[in-house]
């Protein structure tokens, strides 16, 4: 018998229409062999109101309370199907993270998972029913709720994939699949049939919000297949393997938005500046040192923060000038391989796929191009570069006819 573990996102519970629909879905899994385990996230903006609620009453943005009120979200979503499931005469329970078993460490906001244990999820499997779990959630060691962060429904159902030793996860969300390029900005994004481990995980990293980078490092690590589909209908989505290829030179484009960019002259060391930020707790995203110039991108919530650090320091490090723009993109291009970037990188810094005068930095990582541009220009850059190397591919295809 199939072990399946199902995740659904928030837009795909937004309603209790759709809650109806993916109870009939499950169902029609199980008649077909599988022992499903479904994890949830919170019904569609539930999270966004319940913050919201919170900073009615309270300056508090973190903490033992607000995890306790967000973790209901999830088991609001829980509960309702597995009431839509029991009124269509099939067992089914709902269960809180720790209910589950997800172990984590003592951190509220974004706790990591520790450990797994799925006994009770295995015995209610035995005993025939659909397991229904609030994802986003665990227990510490000291019984306290703690969330995993955005994206932590991803992670939670990876990890009970992995500790369930899942046949696939399957991952739901309100898109069929992962594209070229998010569809609902870039015309033209192409659906990758297959991908491996590490092109999903590049994308997630540079910004693709269709699985969280943790969930995939987990099913990478424990070799979980990972199935990205839509939940609106019975198409096949991406899977990604281990070992998958892809069609097109260039495995996407993706964005990074609200970054702060910082640019000073000086001779401050690139170990000076990181211990510096960790002193202002600042999430450091991208330090760049080249020609006497350091280049800093960071969260835009942190702006303001180091700002202020670098302007209590600069005498004492030995910098001036420091340029300070808010509201920044990065868009980013993620090469299919190493050969790929090396035949590509050079050919994208000729090109015009940039307003003139709108770029604060060009930078080649290992397996991406990246350009930093106001926000307000991202989609345009975007859309630039994917027709480019969409273009490269039409000639390639041609050319081999």
């Amino acid at each position: 018998m199939a072990r399946v573990l199902q995740k659904y996102g928030g837009t795909s519970l937004q309603s209790t229409e759709r809650i109806r629909l993916i109870a009939d879905r499950a169902i029609r899994e199980q008649e077909n062999g599988s022992q499903l385990v479904i994890v949830v996230s919170a019904m569609g903006d539930t999270t966004n109101q319940l913050v919201q609620l919170a900073s009615e009453v309270s300056s508090c943005t973190a903490g033992r309370e607000l995890d306790l009120l967000l973790s209901t979200g999830e088991q609001i979503s829980s509960s309702l199907l597995a009431l839509a499931i029991q009124e269509r005469g099939r067992e089914a329970i709902a269960l809180t993270g720790a209910q589950a078993g997800l172990e984590t460490e003592e951190v509220h906001g974004d706790a990591r998972i520790t450990d797994v244990n799925t006994a009770k999820i295995r015995e209610e499997l035995n005993a025939g029913k659909i397991v229904l779990v609030a994802g986003f959630q665990g227990c510490a060691k000291n019984q306290e709720i703690c969330t995993l962060g955005r994206g932590g429904s991803d992670t939670t159902a990876a990890a009970l994939a992995a500790a369930l030793q899942a046949d696939r996860c399957e991952i739901f969300t309100d898109v069929d699949g992962v594209y070229s390029a998010d569809p609902r900005y870039v015309l033209g994004a192409r659906k990758h049939e297959r991908l491996n481990y590490t092109h999903l995980l590049t994308l997630a990293e540079t910004g693709a919000e269709v699985v969280h980078p943790r969930a995939v490092a987990y099913a990478q690590d424990h070799q979980i297949p990972l199935v990205v589909r839509s939940s609106f209908h019975e198409q096949e989505g991406t899977k990604i393997q281990h070992d998958s290829g892809i069609a097109f030179p260039v495995v996407g484009v993706t964005f990074q938005k609200g970054l702060s960019y910082f640019q000073w002259r000086g001779k401050i060391e690139e170990e000076e500046l990181l211990a510096g930020l960790a002193d202002v707790n600042s999430l450091v995203g991208n330090v760049q040192v080249s020609n006497g110039h350091t280049d800093l991108i960071i969260k835009e919530e942190h702006g303001s923060e180091m700002s202020a650090w670098l302007n209590e320091n600069k005498h004492k490090l030995g910098i001036n000038s420091i340029q300070h723009a808010e509201g920044m993109t990065a868009v980013h291009l993620v090469f299919a391989d190493l050969d790929e970037k090396r035949r590509l990188a050079p050919l994208l810094n000729e090109k015009e796929l940039v307003p003139s005068g709108d770029v604060y930095r060009i930078n080649c990582a290992p397996d991406a191009w990246s350009v930093v541009v106001p926000e307000e220009y991202a989609v345009e850059v975007a859309q630039r570069i994917h027709d480019w190397f969409m273009g490269l591919e039409s000639k390639k295809a041609s050319i081999a006819l």
